[in-house]
């Protein structure tokens, strides 16, 4: 019985250590991924941001608003395609800036519903809109 006993808290015990060891991997995980998209993708979106808004000063400056409110409206969507990404992996803390940025977002399309959005961007823009809905 003594035998059976030790076998069963060796077992026990490795189970633990197992199931501690898959829980602190996956924490260690999801701050590795926190810290690539907070400093590695924000950059780059960033550097494509300036130059879509130098573009749009330029045609601005040219007199042509119209274009300027489409690209605009497109800069919109590919900036809520890409906080999918956020919505699909949320960090371990969230990102006050980005739940208000898709707010904002969420309320200027409910504001202008006759803008319609990118066929190919439109699932992963209205995930990014849902995520803010109960918030």
């Amino acid at each position: 019985m003594k035998r059976y006993f030790k076998v069963l808290v060796l077992v026990v015990s490795a189970i633990f250590v197992f199931i501690a060891g898959v829980s602190f991997g996956n924490y260690k995980t999801q701050q590795r991924l926190d810290k690539y998209i907070a400093y590695e993708l924000l950059s780059s979106i960033s550097a494509s941001e300036l130059k879509a808004n130098i573009t749009l000063l330029e045609l601005l400056n040219s007199g042509d608003p119209t274009t300027a409110q489409k690209r605009l409206e497109a800069l919109v969507d590919a900036g809520l395609a890409q906080i999918t990404l956020y919505v699909n992996h949320q960090p371990l803390e969230q990102d006050i800036n980005v739940i208000e940025a898709i707010k904002i977002a969420k309320k200027y399309r409910d504001k202008h519903p006759e803008y319609r959005i990118n066929p190919t961007l439109e699932k992963s823009v209205k995930k990014t809109l849902d995520f803010v809905k109960d918030k």
